[in-house]
């Protein structure tokens, strides 16, 4: 059997995650961003069911996609992009950042947060 070296220490991993902050912005953890390719990615769109109150993220490359937000790549890790807007027009308190689990429908390439159910910290 072959061992195989590994390499990214100092990298945080653990659940993936997704979080909104105080600051109004959108942003995915490192296990995230590793487990779904979120890295090779540039913009995020963003989508509200306010019947299940729940968003829906997709990622394009396509800049000329309505609505897209700008990926950012932060230095300490994580990808997050800017969501006030959105935040304030479908009334999603940001008053406290929070942490949740997603569900990565695969068909539609879409994240789900369900805002009813955010994580301990």
């Amino acid at each position: 059997m072959a061992f195989k070296r590994y390499t990214d220490t100092g990298s945080r991993s653990g659940t993936p995650k997704i979080s909104i902050w105080t600051r109004g912005q959108i942003g995915f953890n490192n296990a995230a961003m590793k487990e779904h390719d979120v890295v090779s990615r540039k913009y995020a769109i963003v989508f509200f069911d306010k019947e299940d109150n729940r968003i829906g993220i997709t990622l394009t490359d396509d800049n000329k996609e309505v609505g897209i937000c700008k990926l950012v790549h932060r230095k300490g890790g994580g990808i997050s992009f800017s969501a006030t807007s959105f935040l304030k027009t479908y009334k999603v308190d940001y008053s406290k950042t929070k942490q949740y689990d997603f569900e990565y429908d695969r068909e539609n390439k879409m994240f789900i947060i369900s805002l009813d159910q955010p994580t301990e910290k």
